[in-house]
């Protein structure tokens, strides 16, 4: 366990690797790694960014509700000190952990009112520049991606560059936009590390702040495990579970955010249709599992877990070898200010 101040860091520094062989010029002759193996999921890399994203903003008016995931390297840091709530503990363990690591793949799934995708493509895998020998990550997350067929050689060569990719998506129409209706699943740190992009610059010190931001490029946003609240399933059931709960078929690899985003655009339909009639209640709009409802039950997002990396910020402890830890903490260790 390596302490720096009031932080504790799990995992170890990156350890030098080799580079990745590619063929020279691979990217220039028009080749582009296909990871999602399937027809319905385009991966995005930097060489074909910008007309996937002409592609989207040609879509987004007839096709309003997008659903997103992201894989990020986990989570390595934990909060030490009082907290006046558990959501107080969740968002600095959240911003902690954002703030010191990457994003590696978001995907965005394209659906119009009724729940229909858009012929040919429906969802694009954003896979943005990740290096194994420079980048903060946990073994055991990677290797959960690895297992996932996420070749990690293609990200360090090809990669989206994550300003690039600010630019294109602040003139996309897809946030800033009251119209488009954002679905996610326990989406805490998925829009997180999206406000981080978005807004080139670390999480906000305040969960207030965090939330302002938030509600001002995300206007319309539903996640659908706190939906589950207001349903007779249960809110602890993850994506899987819950998809064969309301017998949802995935397309594309598990563990990799296409096959993912698809699969929660599907199950936010089915359960409009089968849990709400239709209609959701305008008061869940804008509220993410975890932060802005009691965090007490929430637990680590099911996404991949990190390695280390140095990193000094205040009030958190970061320890070695440790891939993940309760995103909010049981009542006995939540420590008042009062």
């Amino acid at each position: 366990m390596i302490r720096c101040g009031g932080v504790t860091h799990h995992g170890s520094y990156p350890q030098p690797q080799q580079q990745p062989r590619f063929p020279v010029g691979a990217a220039e002759s028009g080749f582009i790694p296909s990871l999602s193996k399937s027809p319905m999921i385009r991966d995005v890399w930097e060489c074909n960014l910008e007309q996937e994203f002409s592609v989207i903003r040609s879509l987004i008016k007839d096709y309003p509700y997008v659903s997103m995931d992201t894989e990020f390297p986990g989570v390595v840091a934990k909060p030490v000190g009082n907290f006046k709530t558990a959501n107080d503990f969740y968002y600095q363990a959240l911003r902690c952990n954002v703030n010191l690591l990457k994003m590696i793949q978001l995907g965005v799934t394209l659906l119009n009112e009724k729940g229909e995708v858009p012929e040919h493509c429906c969802t694009w895998q954003f896979n943005f520049r990740f290096c194994l020998s420079d980048d903060i990550y946990a073994q055991d997350s990677i290797q959960l991606l690895q297992n996932g067929g996420i070749n990690f050689e293609y990200f360090a060569k090809y990669g989206v560059e994550v300003t690039h990719f600010a630019e294109l998506l602040i003139s996309s129409g897809l946030v800033l936009n009251a119209d488009v209706r954002w679905l996610a699943f326990h989406a805490g740190y998925d829009f997180g590390y999206l406000i981080k992009v978005v807004g080139g610059k670390e999480l906000p010190e305040k969960e207030k702040d965090f939330h302002q931001v938030f509600h001002a490029i995300f206007p319309c946003v539903y996640d659908i495990k706190y939906l589950l609240r207001s349903t007779e399933l249960s809110h602890s059931l993850g994506l899987d579970h819950l998809a064969e709960s309301l017998r949802v078929r995935r397309f594309g690899l598990a563990h990799q955010a296409g096959s993912d985003s698809l699969l929660t655009g599907h199950c936010y339909f089915k359960l409009l249709r089968d849990c709400f009639s239709g209609n959701i209640p305008v008061a869940n709009n804008g509220v993410l599992y975890g932060l802005c409802e009691d965090a007490s039950s929430a637990g680590t997002p099911s996404s991949t877990a990190i390695p280390g990396g140095g990193g000094h910020m205040s009030g958190f402890t970061v320890g070695k070898n440790t891939s993940s830890f309760p995103a909010a903490p049981s009542s006995h260790t939540v420590k008042s200010h009062s």
